[in-house]
């Protein structure tokens, strides 16, 4: 069954390595650390005084202002997006995969085994590089199975939810999460058995 794989990566937002060009120079950098030491002492001490008193988040200044600390928050924002890749889903005996298969193991809702073939000639580059760093976690990991066991090596084989598109029995986008993948075994650098703790159906991507 041809599906479009999806692989979540982490996507930063550039501008929080921007830097203004008004900077300080050592002197203007050391007289605003003073100015705003001076400025803030009081409340540094205040807020000090108020939480081993138990008192609010109001704090009263030297200069009769009344300050309230509130929760900073990031002027930028980063997010998981999700990067794409065509590929081919078969069953642990290399049988292409139905929808009517695919929605049985749905239905099951157990552990099993699937052969997931990536077209990296199709692959956007954030996939290709979350694969690639997937596929070396394995193998770290899998260093460990003669003195630890295979059980260990298990329970510590790195996770991915992989998301997939396919086209259901009506020819309709269909969309699911396979949930907590685990490679088992890489078979050309392409073909990967993935251990998949369950599908779960979902309205897109």
């Amino acid at each position: 069954m041809e599906v479009t794989l999806y692989l979540p990566y982490y996507d930063y937002n550039d501008g929080n390595f921007d830097v203004s060009n008004d900077y300080y120079n050592e002197n203007e950098y050391s007289d605003a650390m003073s100015k705003d030491f001076n400025k803030s002492k009081d409340i540094v001490y205040n807020s000090v005084l108020a939480a081993k008193e138990g008192t609010g988040s109001l704090i009263q200044g030297t200069d009769g202002h009344t300050y309230k600390f509130g929760q900073k928050t990031s002027q930028s924002e980063d997010k998981v997006a999700y990067s794409s890749c065509i590929g081919e889903l078969s069953d642990i005996n290399g049988s292409s995969e139905t929808v009517d298969g695919f929605i049985s193991k749905f239905a099951q809702q157990k552990q099993f085994l699937e052969l997931v073939e990536f077209n990296l000639d199709t692959s956007e580059e954030e996939f290709e590089t979350e694969l690639s760093l997937w596929s070396r976690e394995h193998a770290s990991i899998n260093k460990y199975k003669d003195k630890l066991g295979e059980d260990w090596v298990l329970a510590k084989e790195p996770k991915r939810n992989l998301k997939v598109q396919f086209k259901n029995n009506a020819n309709q986008d269909t969309y699911a999460v396979l949930e907590d993948c685990r490679i088992m075994d890489i078979i050309d650098g392409n073909t990967f058995v993935l251990f998949i703790e369950r599908i779960t159906l979902v309205d897109k991507i």
